[in-house]
C-alpha cells in the first residue's frame, strides 16, 4: 500500500470513528430525553417524545453504519491492501482477532439498540424500553473499549472500567446537549403551567446529570492520562501528549459553557416559567444558543479522541 492511500485509509478510520461516537452519544441523549419525558402528561411532552423518537432511530442506524465502515477500513490498514482488496483480511479479522470480536459484539448491541429504538411504547413501556435501549448502548460502548489502548491490561481490567465509565459519562454529556440544542428545546413552546413545569423538570434534569458526568468525566479521564502516561513526565511534546492536551483545552471551554448556562441562564430561564413575566422565550433561545455552541466544541472534542484512539502514547510506544 502506497503512503497516499494508508493516508486515505487512516482519514476514513477518523471519520468513522469521530461518526461512531457522535452517533453513539447522540443515541445516549435521545434515550435520556425519552426517559426524562416518559411521565409527562403534557402536550409538549408528548410533542418533545414524537421528535426524539425519529433522533433515537436515526442515531442507531447511523451508528450500525460507522461500525460496519471500521471493519474493511481497519482491515485494509493492518493488512496493508486497498480497502476494494480487503474482503479476505475482513474474514480474518472478524473470525481470528480481538478486534474482529468486539466488533461483532459491538455489532449485536447495536441492532439490539436500533431494535428497541422502533418500538412502539408509552409511559411506563417507555421507560422499561428506552431502559433496555440504553443498557444495549453501554454494551456496545463497552466494547470500544476493548479496542482502545486501556485492553493492553485486558478486557476486565481496571483500565478497562474506567475507560469504558469515561466513553459512557461523554456520552450522556455530548448526547444531551446535541439532543436538548437541537431537538427538544428547538420545538413546541411550553405555554400551559403543566407544560411550563414539566419543560423546567427537563432542563433540571439535563443540567443535573451533565454536572454529574462532568465529574465523572474528569475523575475517569484523569486516570485514564495517568495509565496511558505514566505521570506528568509522559507529556513529552509526542502526538499523542499535544492531542490530548488540545482535547483538554476544549473540554475546559465546553464546560465554561455549560457552567454558564447552568449559573447564569438556566435560572432566569426557569424562574420565567415558573413566573411568566413575558421574557422566557427569549431567555431560552439564550439557553439553546450556548447549548449549541457547546455542542460544536464538544464534536472537536470527538475528533481529538477519534485521533487519540489510534495514536499510541509513549509508555505504550
Amino acid at each position: 500500500m502506497s503512503n497516499n492511500m494508508l493516508f486515505d485509509v487512516q482519514m476514513a478510520i477518523y471519520s468513522a470513528t469521530v461518526a461512531l461516537n457522535l452517533s453513539l452519544a447522540v443515541a445516549v441523549g435521545a434515550v435520556l430525553a425519552a426517559l426524562w419525558l416518559a411521565n409527562g402528561t403534557t402536550t409538549w411532552s408528548a410533542a418533545q417524545l414524537r421528535r426524539v423518537r425519529p433522533v433515537r432511530i436515526g442515531a442507531a442506524a447511523a451508528a450500525i453504519a460507522a461500525l460496519g465502515s471500521l471493519l474493511p477500513f481497519v482491515s485494509a490498514s493492518m493488512a496493508e491492501v486497498p480497502v476494494a482488496a480487503a474482503g479476505e483480511a475482513m474474514g480474518a479479522m472478524l473470525a481470528e482477532s480481538h478486534f474482529g470480536l468486539a466488533w461483532t459484539v459491538g455489532m449485536g448491541a447495536l441492532l439490539a439498540a436500533a431494535l428497541a429504538s422502533v418500538i412502539p411504547s408509552t409511559g411506563q413501556w417507555l421507560r422499561a424500553v428506552a431502559s433496555v435501549n440504553l443498557l444495549v448502548l453501554t454494551v456496545a460502548l463497552y466494547t470500544r473499549s476493548t479496542v482502545s489502548h486501556a485492553a493492553a491490561d485486558g478486557d476486565l481490567s481496571v483500565a478497562i472500567v474506567a475507560d469504558w465509565m469515561h466513553l459512557c459519562l461523554v456520552c450522556v454529556w455530548v448526547g444531551e446537549v446535541f439532543v436538548a440544542g437541537f431537538v427538544t428545546l428547538s420545538g413546541a413552546i411550553a405555554e400551559t403551567a403543566a407544560e411550563r413545569a414539566e419543560a423546567a423538570r427537563y432542563v433540571e434534569n439535563l443540567s443535573s446529570s451533565a454536572t454529574f458526568a462532568l465529574a465523572g468525566i474528569f475523575a475517569t479521564g484523569l486516570f485514564s492520562a495517568w495509565h496511558n502516561l505514566g505521570g506528568v513526565a509522559g507529556l513529552t511534546g509526542d502526538s499523542y501528549s499535544i492531542v490530548l492536551l488540545y482535547k483538554l483545552a476544549l473540554v475546559a471551554l465546553a464546560a465554561l459553557l455549560g457552567g454558564f448556562n447552568r449559573f447564569i441562564v438556566m435560572p432566569s430561564l426557569l424562574a420565567g416559567w415558573r413566573a411568566p413575566d413575558g421574557r422566557a422565550a427569549q431567555r431560552l433561545r439564550r439557553f439553546r444558543l450556548i447549548l449549541r455552541i457547546e455542542a460544536v466544541v464538544l464534536l472537536a472534542v470527538l475528533v481529538a479522541a477519534a485521533i487519540l484512539s489510534a495514536t499510541p502514547p509513549r509508555a505504550a510506544a
